[in-house]
Parts: C-alpha cells; sequence; structure tokens
C-alpha cells in the first residue's frame, strides 16, 4: 500500500514539473536561502542543478550505486528521501516524491542538509563541472 502512495505522488508531481530557466532557478535559490549558503556562492547551486538534471524538476533516474535520484538536484533516494528503497536511511525526512516539484522548497531544504553535512563535493557533477570555475555566468542577468 504504502508503494501504491509513492507511485501516486511521484506521477501528481510528474504532471506538474518541468524545466526551469536559468534565472528561475537561480532566482528560486536565492529565494529560498541558497546564495552564500555555507560560504558558496549562488552560482556554485545554479551550475551544479544544470549538470544533475539540466533543470529538470521532475528528473529521476536509476543511481549508479542503489536506489533513485530525484528532482532539480538529484537527491538519492537510498540515503537522503524515501521511496521504498530498501534500508534506506531518508536523512532528509521527506518522500522522493516532494523534491520533484516546482517551488524546490523540499529540494531546496534536502540539498542544505546535504551541503551541511558534505559539502558540494556531495555532487560529483559540482567538482567535475563547476568547482574552481568562473561561476557569475549562471547568474549573469538575472537580477538576483
Amino acid at each position: 500500500m504504502r508503494l501504491v502512495i509513492v507511485l501516486c505522488v511521484m506521477f501528481l508531481a510528474v504532471c506538474e514539473s518541468r524545466t526551469m530557466s536559468r534565472c528561475e532557478v537561480a532566482r528560486a535559490f536565492k529565494a529560498q536561502g541558497l546564495d552564500g549558503f555555507e560560504g558558496f556562492a549562488l552560482g556554485n547551486y545554479v551550475c551544479m542543478a544544470f549538470w544533475e538534471s539540466k533543470w529538470k524538476t521532475h528528473k529521476v533516474r536509476e543511481s549508479d550505486d542503489s536506489g533513485k535520484d530525484y528532482g532539480i538536484f538529484q537527491i538519492n533516494s537510498f540515503k537522503w528521501c524515501q521511496d521504498g528503497t530498501a534500508n534506506g536511511q531518508n536523512l532528509c525526512r521527506v518522500p522522493c516524491g516532494d523534491l520533484l516539484n516546482d517551488n524546490l522548497q523540499a529540494s531546496v531544504e534536502c540539498a542544505k542538509l546535504i551541503v551541511k553535512r558534505e559539502g558540494l563535493k556531495a555532487w560529483d557533477t559540482w567538482d567535475k563541472y563547476c568547482n574552481g570555475r568562473k561561476l557569475s555566468r549562471w547568474v549573469k542577468s538575472c537580477d538576483v
């Protein structure tokens, strides 16, 4: 029964999701407190989200390790959210379906916990494509 509920929530979230623009993402992240969070400028988060999901709020994919990755930050279900993955830890205390919403609130709150615990290096894409690079271009002309 729990699996049916999770699947229904995920289906509803997918129906309401979309691909966001760079500036939409930058404004949403800034409004939710990511600019300067844990010492990282806003461009770090916008860059990382691009390489993780191409700013698709509804993206779900099988993880290379275990579980699935959800939403704009591709947050893993084995460690961070609940989707019924065996032995999942759900450290963000959130259903994975909530990470598929356009308002990004659950995604940003979970990402903040991940950054507090592991830093942005928790995302391989940040280390590979964003770390040490000029990141101002990710927020240029976005009025943030």
